[in-house]
């Protein structure tokens, strides 16, 4: 975040999440991966081998309320 930013100085929110359904070969963790580096969301996320997504991603409330 620049200086600038007027989130800079917002708390931060984690949230850990896990997708079901069909989510695996279909690009989504690259999908959130490119989503959170555009709003300058950190964090991770994985397929699993019970076939779901996971992950953690951490920044301020209105970044992460956008995804």
């Amino acid at each position: 975040m620049a200086a600038d930013d007027p989130l800079r100085n917002e708390p931060l929110l984690s949230v850990e999440f896990e997708v079901f359904g069909k989510v695996q070969g279909v690009y989504f963790p690259k999908y959130v991966r490119d989503i959170c580096q555009e709003l300058g969301i950190c964090g991770w996320v994985k397929n699993t081998k019970s076939g779901t997504i996971l992950g953690k991603m951490q920044g301020p409330r209105a970044l992460v309320d956008q995804m």
